[in-house]
């Protein structure tokens, strides 16, 4: 460190690495900020790069600064360092004074975006938008303090840094530029949809209007292509659409309606591969209740019988995690079948089947048989009740249940809040606190309102007055009656998902829910 050259090439190296680095920085935070890399699983680890590669730029920026200080052929102070314009040496021109001076804002301006990026949690986010902004600024400043500032301008290494740093910048305006103008082509594409809801909205409110006994879902003919016997009580029903043509696309977790002749409409999981846009596959448990749907369909459906199916929807869908564990019990296992199919073949998953017997449980040897160690199915006549404490107290991963009401249940209580994911067909039941109250119910679209009574449910007094509310169970399962909740505090009394999803997408199922408020404001 004796060496009179050692500062020299110090400042010179931290100062093409800064250089670098930043323009490499200011590319990713382009790429981050289009979402460019939206379809990743766990982006989180990009966002921390980018903080890393920012504050290795400032590191360098600060020792290339103090080398500037020890350098015995600058003698360059803190004024000079800090203050705009003080900067000089010996035999300088006034462009390379002015690019000192560039470099010194270019500093300043460096800094405050780092450190309020460390704050931007706590600052407005127009203002800190705005400050990160600057960061263009900087990298186009910090150019030209490097081609007049720099004492290797005109070298064919200095030239070749040069044109690496400044296309990276272009790249960057470039992509940012590109992806701008995309984001404005689909907001506007976004609109035109709205606009074609807004219209197919008032058509079927017009309709139901002249006919309030109308149903506006959509609804579809299908045939059944097969009837398989799949256990003792569970029957596999393969639909396809009348006529010919595909069915509408799904997601694994999704179910569809069966609209019965004999009056009664029932909810199935799809249970098969979700790429298959020739037919859907349901399995069906008699389950020799009062209810008469599985047990008519048991008795009357055939190859060739014609039923009404509308749908699909999906209050179960399958999010994005670096290891799943399924948790099937008896005809739980419909969905998770779908989702399995659904997985990438190297994604981490098991699959744990409960049941009485085998006997019982569709789907329990083509699972072994397809996947192997991957699939555990634990027959309780055989082995006893599964203790699952051991199980859900040591895994991290997210559990999906479909299963009898108790497994539910106790997954959701044992697993850790936000890794537990179920759907129920059966209602949990819940009453509102003091009993239902009568509530007012305002339409955002018109500012009609319209009287509830304590005894009417929210989706029966809005089809009564002419309101086009979709209804299929009625009992806060199937998530059909789903409405936009634009203002008031909904009091939910269903089963479709847990609760605070419902309030962090602003919905509730007036089929059963109700509200806390007097008043609520809803989209329908």
């Amino acid at each position: 460190m004796t060496d009179p050259h050692f500062w020299w090439y110090l400042s010179r190296v931290t100062a093409l690495g800064a250089w670098a680095l930043m323009s490499f920085s200011v590319v990713w935070g382009v790429l981050l900020a289009s979402r460019v890399f939206r379809g990743l699983d766990n982006p989180a680890w990009l966002k921390d790069l980018h903080k890393y590669i920012s504050t290795l730029t400032v590191v360098l920026a600060s020792v290339h600064t103090t080398a500037l200080t020890l350098d015995p052929y600058v003698q360059f102070d803190a004024a000079d360092l800090f203050i705009p314009g003080v900067a000089t040496y010996e035999g300088a021109t006034g462009a390379i004074n002015l690019a000192l001076a560039i470099g010194v804002v270019s500093m300043w301006i460096m800094s405050v975006v780092y450190f309020t990026s460390l704050v931007m949690d706590k600052l407005p986010r127009w203002l800190w938008k705005g400050i990160h902004y600057s960061s263009y600024l900087v990298f186009f400043a910090i150019g030209i303090h490097a081609a007049f500032a720099g004492t290797d301008v005109g070298t064919w290494w200095y030239a070749a840094v040069s044109i690496f740093t400044i296309s990276m910048g272009m790249i960057a305006l470039i992509i940012r530029f590109v992806m701008v103008s995309l984001r404005d082509k689909r907001e506007l594409k976004d609109r035109e949809l709205d606009a074609i809801r807004d219209r197919a909205r008032a058509e079927r409110e017009a309709r139901i209007l002249d006919n309030p006994d109308e149903d506006s879902r959509e609804k579809r003919r299908m045939i059944v292509q097969g009837v398989t016997r799949l256990s003792d009580d569970v029957l596999g029903i393969r639909l396809i659409p009348v006529g010919g043509g595909r069915t509408a696309w799904w997601d694994a977790g999704s179910h569809i309606t069966l609209h019965l002749p004999n009056g009664l409409e029932r909810q199935y999981s799809l249970c098969g591969d979700p790429t298959d846009r020739a037919g859907y596959d349901v399995a069906v448990l008699n389950t020799h209740g009062e209810g008469g749907g599985s047990s008519w369909i048991h008795e009357n459906v055939t190859a060739g019988t014609v039923l009404t199916v509308s749908g699909p929807r999906n209050n179960f869908p399958l999010v994005p995690s670096k290891r799943y564990l399924f948790i099937a019990g008896g005809i739980g296992i419909t969905p998770i079948r779908a989702m399995i199919e659904a997985l990438p073949a190297r994604r981490d998953w098991h699959l744990l089947y409960l049941g009485k017997n085998r006997a019982g449980m569709a789907f329990a040897d083509e699972m072994e048989a397809k996947h192997e160690k991957r699939v555990t199915v634990h027959e309780s006549d055989v082995s006893g009740r599964l203790d699952l404490a051991a199980l859900l107290d040591s895994t991290n991963a997210d559990v999906f249940c479909c299963g009898p009401e108790t497994l539910m249940t106790e997954v959701e209580e044992r697993t850790e809040k936000g890794l537990a994911h179920v759907e129920r067909f059966s209602p949990v039941v819940r009453a509102q606190d003091g009993g239902p109250k009568p509530v007012v119910v305002r339409l955002a679209s018109t500012g009609r309102t319209i009287d509830v009574p304590a005894d009417v449910s929210i989706a029966d007094a809005l089809r009564t007055a002419g309101i086009p509310v979709e209804k299929s169970c009625g009992r806060g399962v199937c998530g059909t009656c789903e409405l936009r909740v634009v203002d008031g505090v909904p009091a939910h009394l269903d089963s479709v998902t847990s609760d605070d999803i419902k309030n962090q997408l602003g919905v509730f199922y007036p089929c059963v829910s109700r509200a806390e408020t007097s008043e609520i404001t809803v989209d329908a």
